[in-house]
């Protein structure tokens, strides 16, 4: 695919298979704000899969401007990869989030406290993880609240931990729901949605009549200045690319008009920063104003593709220089960054005996033939340890060091 190109893209449909080894049938999407089917491709994402996805086209909307992964599985795939793989989970942390996680929390929920008129509201947050936003909104006084999150897991935690009651169903079971709620929170969800037509009925279908929306998600018009590892926000799971104009497009289009709407930064780590819109809104039926053009996503996609080539170039030299002489190795990380890497060839001179990652459920997994263990494991080795992580690089030394206790040689890419 050449970037630039414009056209009607057929609905013909590939498939790839998903981490269980069952086929997942792959397709093409219309512009989720306008509907359209003309799309720019800005770029070609490609993964060496441990998930559902063998990559995308990261297109965008020549008519309205949004921006949105094309050439992927269709919902029910999503639904089954976060009830089955969920990594929102923190098993290796006791379902407790960690420290940038809680300072997170607590400012989402401040926002969040200063917006709710009422602290009887009943409140629904969908993609609630372990349930700590809605644990601090209830002991701000919040008692009506619950949440949705397709991982059994997640729920268990919740209950345990905050007791806070979460339905472990996806958004389109919602739709079932004799329930009505007054407010409705996602935050870093939206993101993730492939039906985002289907979910917003959905949602639209359990609100009261004057109930609102919150919402929470990456602002791609800032990805280029507020760098993470190359291409990384076109993850595995992103796989729609909001600006705050067409995210208001989005809700316009629906009924929904935005009566408070900001950038924000979230800090997720020591030297990791995720630029985001937050925005409230109300449903005003056909009362709500006309959309407006989004003539920022693109251009500003296309500085952060070039600037993400720059410091890929950069990272391929380093691995070579450092591990590229065939003398076997552990690679920490088995997310986006690492299955990029297999699956373009920045890791491809490597001899790789294993990779490591926390997350239990990719334990006994095998991703290009070579085995995922548990940290855990690692008692005995002797492999240099190549970090493959950028948000969580400080973290995993630190365990490998002060929790771990190992002496192998840790290599960094950051």
């Amino acid at each position: 695919m050449q970037a630039g190109l414009k056209g009607n893209m057929s609905n013909q449909e590939t498939r790839s298979p998903a981490m269980t080894g069952a086929n997942v049938i792959r397709s093409k999407r219309n512009c989720a704000v306008c509907g359209g089917s003309e799309k720019t491709l800005l770029f070609e994402q490609t993964f060496s899969t441990v998930c559902l996805l063998e990559g995308y086209a990261v297109a965008v909307c020549p008519h309205c401007g949004f921006a949105f992964a094309d050439d992927i599985p269709e919902q029910e795939a999503f639904d089954q990869y976060y009830r089955e793989l969920s990594k929102y989970e923190y098993q290796h942390r006791g379902g407790r989030e960690s420290a940038s996680d809680e300072t997170r929390q607590r400012g989402i929920a401040a926002n969040l406290l200063s917006l709710i008129p009422d602290k009887s509201v009943r409140i629904l947050e969908i993609g609630s993880s372990t349930g700590r936003l809605l644990s601090l909104l209830k002991e701000s006084g919040c008692q009506n609240v619950w949440g949705l999150d397709p991982s059994p897991a997640c729920a268990a935690s919740a209950r345990e931990l905050y007791d806070v009651t979460i339905l472990t169903q996806s958004v389109s079971d919602l739709a079932k729901s004799p329930d009505k709620f007054d407010l409705l929170i996602m935050v870093g969800v939206l993101e993730h949605i492939r039906d985002l037509e289907g979910a917003l009925g959905t949602m639209h279908q359990i609100l009261s009549p004057n109930a609102r929306i919150y919402m929470d998600v990456p602002d791609a018009t800032q990805f280029a200045d507020w760098p993470d590892a190359p291409f990384q926000q076109f993850s595995t799971e992103h796989i729609n690319f909001f600006s705050g104009t067409s995210l208001a497009n989005l809700m316009r289009t629906r009924g929904y008009e935005a009566i408070f709407s900001e950038k924000v930064l979230h800090q997720y780590t020591d030297v990791t920063v995720m630029p985001s819109v937050r925005a409230l809104f109300e449903y005003r039926g056909s009362a709500v104003s006309a959309s407006v053009a989004d003539d920022q996503s693109e251009p500003r996609l296309r500085e952060y593709i070039e600037q993400s080539r720059a410091v890929d170039q950069r990272i391929r030299q380093l691995i070579d220089r450092t591990v590229g002489n065939r003398e076997p190795i552990l690679v920490w990380g088995v997310g986006t960054h690492t299955q990029r890497l297999l699956a373009t060839g920045g890791l491809d001179r490597v001899n790789i005996s294993a990779f490591v990652d926390s997350n239990p459920k990719y334990h006994g997994q095998r991703l290009r033939d070579i085995p995922i263990v548990s940290p855990d494991s690692l008692s005995g080795r002797r492999e240099p340890i190549l970090v493959c992580s950028r948000v969580f690089q400080k973290e995993i030394e630190q365990q490998i060091h002060q929790q771990l206790h190992l002496n192998n040689e840790v290599l960094s890419l950051y």
